[in-house]
């Protein structure tokens, strides 16, 4: 009978897991190192977590204040850890042989977030902004860097990046603003625009 007391459960976990999925594909194909997409896809290591998601249903269910996604981002998160543990650091066929020279996807996500801010003339002045925008993302803190990717890349709210970051809503808010403003300065300082 152990098996009909899961149903419910199961269905409590696929229907959450339906609603997220295509947030949770996202920030995977996102987080995801290029090194690691030689040997694995984003929906390989979805669903890994989703198995992972499985063995933690108490852990989802506890501290329900909390948004229900920034936990399933946890574990997901987590779960790709796990995979670049296993495939980048075994003594397997070594994975940074394997690597091509291709742009990690956050860079590509900063690329078109730069290209979302002003419409480029020609193809030349959209390459030339991309790689202005790369300096200065450099020149932004790692905290300004991480609140603008969970703002703008994982579409995620204010209560969400509180729980992500482990901060109030409120500060969440006050971070977000701050570091869009430290962009923008860098940004017209930087007369790329």
């Amino acid at each position: 009978m152990p098996e009909e007391s899961q149903a419910p459960e199961n269905l409590w976990l696929a229907s959450l897991w339906q609603e997220h999925r295509e947030r949770l594909l996202r920030l995977l194909a996102l987080r995801m190192p290029a090194v690691l997409q030689r040997r694995l896809s984003a929906e390989d290591v979805l669903q890994e977590s989703y198995l992972a998601c499985g063995k933690r249903v108490d852990f989802l269910r506890e501290n329900p204040e909390v948004p229900i996604y920034a936990k399933l981002r946890k574990i997901a998160l987590q779960t790709l850890a796990d995979a670049e543990r296993y495939h980048l650091a075994a003594g397997k066929r070594d994975a940074m042989k394997e690597a091509s020279a291709e742009t990690e996807n956050t860079m590509e996500a900063w690329a078109q977030f730069a290209d979302t801010i002003s419409s480029p003339r020609t193809h030349l002045e959209r390459l030339e902004r991309q790689a202005m925008t790369r300096r200065v993302l450099q020149k932004l803190s790692e905290n300004d860097r991480e609140i603008l990717e969970l703002r703008h890349f994982e579409e995620m709210g204010n209560a969400e990046c509180a729980a992500v970051l482990g901060i109030e809503p409120k500060a969440a808010s006050i971070r977000y603003v701050r570091a869009l403003k430290r962009f923008q300065e860098l940004v017209l300082a930087a007369d790329i625009f």
